[in-house]
């Protein structure tokens, strides 16, 4: 299960670098060789949200789910979870690797929580 959940953390990254940086290379390439369309580089940002979110429904991401699956919570899969997802996706690779690093902590980062919390 831990290997499953932590594969499906490393593609939703790779999406998310996937879509950050398509999105960059064929529409960001666009505004900058179209002058009347430099005003408007702004909507490269929600342009890459609506691939993340497109590309969360299609594959199904939804990093609550995975989550409450890694806490062993019966939290099922909703649209809610994968529309978030898909948000977090647009947003890029760079965010996503922050909120897996403080929800899915590593190996010695659980170790080392859980002997700060063991009384002494």
């Amino acid at each position: 299960m831990v290997g499953e959940i932590f594969g499906t953390l490393v593609v939703i990254i790779a999406v998310a670098f996937l879509v950050e940086t398509l999105v960059e290379a064929l529409f960001g390439r666009v505004v900058d060789h179209i002058p009347v369309l430099k005003p408007y580089k702004w909507a490269l940002f929600y342009v890459a949200v609506a691939v993340g979110i497109l590309g969360a429904f299609v594959y199904q991401f939804d990093l609550i789910y995975l989550l409450a699956k890694a806490m062993e919570t019966p939290i099922l899969k909703t649209e809610f979870g994968i529309t978030i997802t898909g948000i977090a996706i647009g947003m890029g690779s760079v965010y996503i690797h922050q909120f897996i690093s403080k929800f899915f902590p590593s190996k010695d980062q659980r170790e080392l929580l859980t002997l700060e919390n063991k009384p002494q």
